[in-house]
């Protein structure tokens, strides 16, 4: 038996899974520190309401815009395993930070931002419209770094070197940090403009640190033994723009839809109750809840990447690992809606008025079984994402969205109890019917059986 038979077929041990993993789960972790940081430094400018107001329109406009690019680290990962790859799949997700750049920039620099500002946003104040056009014009060139930077963590996660990923996010943290004590001590940039500005600054450093780290880990890109040469023979046929295409659309489609499931809830939610407090309620309940499961969205990376050593043994590995830290989230929902924990999470930390704490936790207990849903569904993506047959997750994930709208309206019309619980069991549906699409896809085509078998 070769030394690569052996490699492939050798045991995973869930010390590197969990060396693999921790790095991807700390970093939206962080990520997401810092747009609380941004946030309350905003909230410490001239014009805080406006400027607060129009960030977080201009952020929503610019992350729907950009949302397929978030799928280049996987595209990456799955079909990138040597020079000609590379120029291929960098070539073209560089070319969609390009086309989204031209789009956000139309917003940015051209009357067409007026217009959109005005009849679809609904914004009326000049000054809100000259907030909206200054965040946009920096906000343009963000999707540029980041399909670079995109690209380069796709390429150490195919090279199991996620731990180059997380110093360059708390390097970026660090750096904003201090870019906005500087503007909010000195008062001297306008709010929207710091924000938009650091947003960008903190992808373009995560972008050049991690270039760095990948050259000087492995002496260069394209030597002998540098990172292109590297690289695991993932792709068994050649890669071409359709292939790149045929990959691409179907999740790039996924993460467009994605961005409307929570404008959907909530507009379920408004029209499902008097009052304002069930829309509080589910937005603090779904920025608590998913600040522990955010970190789960990593988990599909170790089925994806570790694909080329998965015998049956290894398979039930990944799927315990993967299990094991969606109930692990699931605990800590847990403690929160039935301890006391929660309460002072809510109320003292957050800050919330009891009566809307009582609601959240309600919320949370409806959310408990949602991680491990989540974590159930990744790793069984990350399967689909190796086969290069990414039309069934598309698919999987409509069946999801289907679910959610029509187990909202049926048990609003049904029972009697808080929109905001509605929405969240609503969420759960949907995400166990995803995951059960897709992997009753793959059971039925014996797809684990045939990358056995692959292995070997």
């Amino acid at each position: 038996m070769s030394e690569n038979i052996k490699r492939k077929i050798s045991e995973i041990k869930y010390q590197e899974l969990i060396k693999f993993f921790l790095p991807l789960a700390v970093m939206p972790i962080i990520i997401g520190v810092s747009h609380n940081a941004v946030n309350a430094s905003l909230a410490r400018l001239p014009f805080p309401e406006i400027t607060l107001a129009v960030y977080a329109v201009s952020k929503s406009i610019t992350n729907i815009i950009k949302s397929p690019i978030h799928m280049s680290r996987q595209t990456v990962t799955s079909l990138v395993d040597d020079q000609s790859s590379f120029k291929f799949v960098s070539s073209f997700i560089f070319g969609l930070g390009v086309l989204y750049f031209l789009m956000i920039a139309s917003l940015g620099y051209t009357p067409l931002g007026e217009i959109v500002f005005k009849k679809i946003i609904g914004l009326k104040d000049p000054q809100e419209i000259k907030f909206a056009y200054q965040a946009l014009s920096i906000m343009a060139f963000i999707p540029l770094v980041e399909s670079i930077r995109n690209i380069m963590q796709g390429l150490a996660i195919s090279l199991k070197k996620t731990e180059l990923i997380t110093p360059g996010v708390v390097v970026r943290i660090i750096s904003i940090s201090l870019i906005l004590l500087w503007v909010t001590v000195n008062q001297a940039v306008a709010g929207v403009t710091a924000a938009s500005g650091v947003w960008f600054a903190g992808i373009a450093i995560e972008m050049i640190f991690i270039t760095f780290a990948l050259r000087y880990t492995f002496g260069s890109f394209r030597g002998k033994n540098g990172v292109l040469a590297s690289l695991p023979n993932n792709v068994t046929k050649k890669v071409n723009l359709k292939r790149i295409i045929k990959f691409f659309i179907p999740i790039a489609v996924m993460a467009f839809l994605a961005r409307f499931v929570q404008p959907v809830v909530q507009s379920g939610i408004v029209r499902s109750s008097i009052g304002t407090h069930d829309l509080a309620a589910y937005g603090v309940s779904w920025t608590l809840v998913m600040i522990f499961v955010g970190p789960l969205d990593q988990l599909h990376q170790c089925s994806l990447v570790y694909a080329r050593e998965l015998n049956n043994h290894n398979w039930q590995r990944i799927l315990k690992f993967s299990l094991a830290a969606g109930t692990m989230v699931s605990f800590i929902l847990a403690v929160l809606a039935f301890t006391q924990i929660g309460d002072f999470v809510l109320i003292k930390l957050i800050s919330v008025s009891p009566a809307i704490s009582s609601i959240v936790k309600k919320v949370i207990v409806a959310f408990i079984l949602f991680p491990i849903i989540r974590a159930f569904r990744e790793t069984f993506w990350g399967v689909m994402m190796q086969r290069q047959t990414t039309n069934i997750i598309a698919a999987a994930k409509i069946v999801g969205l289907v679910f959610v709208v029509l187990v909202f309206l049926i048990l609003a019309l049904t029972v009697e109890i808080n929109a905001a619980i509605i929405a969240a069991l609503a969420l759960t549906a949907g995400e166990a019917a995803d995951a059960l699409t897709i992997s009753f896809f793959i059971i039925k085509n014996n797809v684990l059986e045939k990358i056995y078998a692959e292995n070997h």
